[in-house]
């Protein structure tokens, strides 16, 4: 009985939002760097009034100090999105060139005698069924899987001890060990994939980049208190936004948004799959 093991990565980071739904970490996302702003906001203020610090406050100075604030921040905050999204649309990438791997594989062993083909088509079978059965689930959980290595072994030694009786069946030999080096490639990557993630460092400026740009705004001197928040949450709701973005696409392979196996199913459901399966869909 194959026993399944996997290693767990442990990036320092909080990763329950990714058991969460999306709208919730939306909602909650926004709503905290709204709601601080405001408070802060409020207490700001009433300690100015209090000690007339507003009076002394310039806004056309305080204008171009936060206008350089706001921009370097959102240079800073713009591309760690662009990152955490490279990161996401990579994942996916990798896992569609896998299932295309498994896919040409696949096709090159049709060309071989029996019995190894069968062998082969079976090793294969069992390769796919793993990564969509138990990959992806360990995947979402942040883990490393290994499953997978037992079997692509096992299929390495039947290929590699399959000696070819023409120049035809070389030629065919030889793609179909490109296939499969290939497939070992791509799954390396793949497994590489689950790890990535937006640094710690990074977080942390980000989220003290998100305080000093907030705290700012406060410095602005304005006679109606409300006219102050709603432009001082705006501005939190647009950060909190970005952060928001930052965080669901951060580790794309964890939780229910992140990269699923559809790859995978579509190649074992059109192309694995045994003749009765597919003729009972």
């Amino acid at each position: 009985m194959e026993v399944s093991r996997a290693i767990t990565y442990d990036p320092g980071r909080v990763t329950f939002v990714h058991e969460l739904p999306t709208w919730l970490v939306g909602i909650v996302t926004v709503g905290l760097f709204v709601g601080a702003a405001v408070l802060g906001l409020a207490a700001s203020r009433d300690v100015s009034r209090r000690r007339g610090l507003h009076a002394l406050v310039d806004n056309g100075v305080i204008g171009w100090i936060f206008s350089a604030i706001l921009g370097i921040y959102a240079i800073a905050i713009g591309l760690m999105a662009v990152a955490t999204w490279g990161n996401a649309s990579a994942a996916a990438g990798l896992a569609s060139r896998e299932a295309a791997e498994i896919a040409a594989f696949y096709r090159d062993l049709t060309g071989y005698p029996e019995p190894p083909r069968r062998a082969l088509e079976a090793f294969l079978v069992r390769y796919t069924r793993a990564v969509i059965d138990e990959d992806w689930p360990a995947q979402r959980r942040g883990e490393v899987p290994r499953s997978g290595t037992v079997i692509l072994n096992e299929l390495q030694r039947t290929l590699y001890a399959f000696e070819p009786a023409s120049e035809g069946k070389k030629i065919l030999h030889a793609e179909a060990l490109r296939a499969f080096n290939a497939l070992i490639e791509v799954r390396r990557q793949r497994l590489e994939a689950v790890a990535f993630a937006v640094p710690t460092t990074l977080w942390s400026v980000i989220v003290v980049g998100a305080i000093l740009a907030i705290v700012a705004s406060f410095a602005f001197s304005m006679e109606s208190f409300w006219i102050h928040a709603t432009m001082t949450g705006l501005l939190a709701a647009m950060i909190g936004l970005l952060v928001f973005f930052m965080l669901v696409t951060d580790l794309p392979y964890r939780g229910a948004m992140g990269t699923g196996p559809e790859s995978y199913e579509l190649v074992f459901r059109d192309l694995l799959a045994p003749p009765s399966a597919n003729g009972a869909q």
